[in-house]
């Protein structure tokens, strides 16, 4: 992240913040309704996306992204 520029760190950063309020209201309808399967598959998605971002990042600061 470090090597990233100051205006696309804050892109992922807020990427990451709305990724995590995600996962937590789901968890919280989970919660409420542990056997919907529906938010069960949204959890995994909402995971799957924070990894996307992760692995984009890592990606980019090792020169492994497109420019």
């Amino acid at each position: 992240m470090k090597s990233l520029p100051p205006q696309t760190r804050q892109q992922v950063l807020a990427s990451l913040a709305t990724i995590h309020r995600s996962m937590q209201q789901i968890q919280q309808a989970l919660g409420q309704e542990p056997a919907n399967a529906l938010l069960q598959e949204l959890l995994i998605d909402t995971y799957q996306d924070e990894m996307r971002v992760l692995t984009a990042v890592q990606e980019e600061g090792t020169g492994g992204g497109e420019s």
